[in-house]
């Protein structure tokens, strides 16, 4: 799926809270609705990672606030910040509690003895469809799925290939597959493919390209990158790097 950016960045800003990804998708349902829930995902982590530091200056006192009554989930939604990672930096900042303690109460605050601190931790992560084990689950399997794909056209083509476990003790980035032999595109070499379960536009393609395609293509030659939700139709050219979405597969391919 190709998207002219103006299309995009409208959507994009109109993605503000979790309930507007039904809304959107019900307005257009041309799009599959994990298709805007993977950029409200998008949307959301770069929001927490962009004021992360700044949040984590305030902790004196959202510490003060909490210790005097204030819950986690309302301290949150002041700071229009994740519930979750607002638990995390108050209480990981106190002696009582580390960043292993923290994740072992997240995954299972059901266990924990103090009352009022299990009733906390279980209001963040039902409030939380991003940061909490249940939304990084979904993260995780949406992933899985994207090399399964993969994995099968692949395969389907008798295309052999290492995975990333294969390469990992050889040390060093690896992409997710590694082609034995090369296989061509519209005449353009492919030596590694890389699967995304995330939509490129700009941000997420400069992203990755830094810390991870023109490392391979350094390592490993020209590859590709493919999108499973998209990319913007006016991207750079990266020499080396195709970066294609799903309907690439169904394009002629010299697999000799």
């Amino acid at each position: 799926m190709l998207m002219n950016e103006t299309e995009y960045r409208e959507i994009y800003s109109k993605l503000n809270d979790y309930e507007d990804i039904e809304k959107l998708w019900r307005g257009d349902r041309n799009r599959p609705l994990e298709f805007y829930l993977v950029v409200y995902t998008q949307k959301t982590i770069r929001d927490v990672t962009s004021r992360y530091q700044r949040v984590r200056s305030k902790l004196p006192g959202l510490v003060k606030r909490w210790r005097s009554g204030r819950s986690l989930l309302d301290i949150s939604r002041e700071l229009d910040f994740s519930p979750v990672m607002t638990g995390y930096l108050i209480l990981t900042s106190q002696s009582e509690w580390g960043k292993s303690t923290f994740r072992n109460m997240i995954n299972d605050p059901r266990s924990i003895k103090d009352p009022k601190l299990r009733k906390e931790l279980i209001d963040v992560r039902d409030n939380d469809p991003i940061y909490s084990p249940e939304g990084n689950l979904v993260q995780r399997r949406r992933g899985l799925k994207g090399e399964a794909r993969m994995k099968e056209w692949l395969d389907d083509r008798e295309i052999p290939y290492k995975r990333e476990e294969d390469l990992r003790a050889t040390g060093g980035k690896t992409p997710d597959f590694l082609l034995e032999r090369p296989i061509y595109l519209r005449g353009e070499k492919v030596n590694w493919i890389e699967s995304k379960a995330s939509f490129g536009d700009m941000r997420e393609v400069r992203k990755n390209l830094k810390n991870q395609l023109l490392s391979y293509r350094e390592l490993f030659g020209s590859g590709m990158v493919i999108y499973w939700f998209g990319i913007l139709d006016d991207l750079p050219v990266e020499e080396g790097i195709i970066i294609e979405t799903e309907e690439v597969l169904g394009d002629h391919w010299d697999l000799s």
